[in-house]
């Protein structure tokens, strides 16, 4: 047995804005009308639209019309969706965070122990190094939030969303004991600062021509272990 599910790690609640399928008590999704699968199915294509426009484009300056052209549907069906081009990319946040999720459940499925489970998440957030589009885009959705306060609360509201209360007691089953000691960081804080690091190591690495793709996952490998690997004892 493992010391824990890779669900307690990646246990993210759906936002508000989110709509979901109605599931009955048996988890199982219930029957959608025919309308329902076609209003499915165009939020799912404007929402893979939106993914390249957004990389493409940037966030402030995609237009939602080239959204719809690229997904072959009208302006009008985005906002049968959607509010704004700030809800579009929000829902691709959600989207984003159910496909890391299953690549953790993926990665981690094989594991039995909290060394094995570590290393499976050392193997996923090392992957990410390599795909840095989403990072890139991330990154400056959030410099616009730091210009825009309303805009700032409704990310700090996701944030919010995804992180359960017991979420470091969560982490310590599945990754294991942090350590003890003054030189020790809860888990919750090595997770929480891990993404960011990585991410400005993806972002930077398009200046310096010495981080090839090797340079990159070592370096990377480094950072994930002096924040995650336990501190060795004095």
């Amino acid at each position: 047995m493992r010391d824990a599910s890779p669900h307690t790690l990646v246990n993210m609640p759906v936002p508000a804005w989110r709509t979901e399928l109605t599931m009955s008590k048996d988890m199982s999704p219930t029957k959608l009308t025919k309308h329902a699968l076609r209003t499915q199915e165009t939020r799912e294509q404007l929402l893979r639209a939106a993914e390249v426009i957004f990389v493409r484009d940037g966030f402030e300056k995609t237009d939602l019309s080239d959204i719809a052209a690229t997904a072959g549907r009208t302006r009008g069906a985005i906002y049968a969706q959607f509010k704004s081009k700030e809800d579009v990319f929000l829902a691709l946040m959600e989207e984003k965070t159910r496909e890391m999720r299953a690549k953790i459940e993926a990665l981690l499925s094989a594991s039995h122990s909290a060394e094995q489970n570590l290393k499976a998440f050392q193997q996923f957030w090392i992957g990410m190094i390599e795909n840095p589009a989403w990072s890139f885009l991330l990154f400056e959705f959030k410099l616009f939030t730091l210009r825009h306060p309303e805009s700032k609360e409704r990310l700090m509201k996701f944030y919010d969303s995804v992180s359960p209360a017991d979420h470091e007691k969560k982490l310590v089953a599945l990754l294991g004991s942090p350590g003890r000691g003054k030189d020790s960081l809860s888990r919750s804080v090595a997770i929480q600062s891990l993404q960011p690091l990585i991410s400005a190591l993806a972002i930077e690495a398009d200046f310096a021509p010495t981080l090839s793709k090797d340079m990159l996952r070592k370096v990377a490998t480094r950072i994930f272990n002096a924040l995650l690997q336990p501190p060795a004892p004095i």
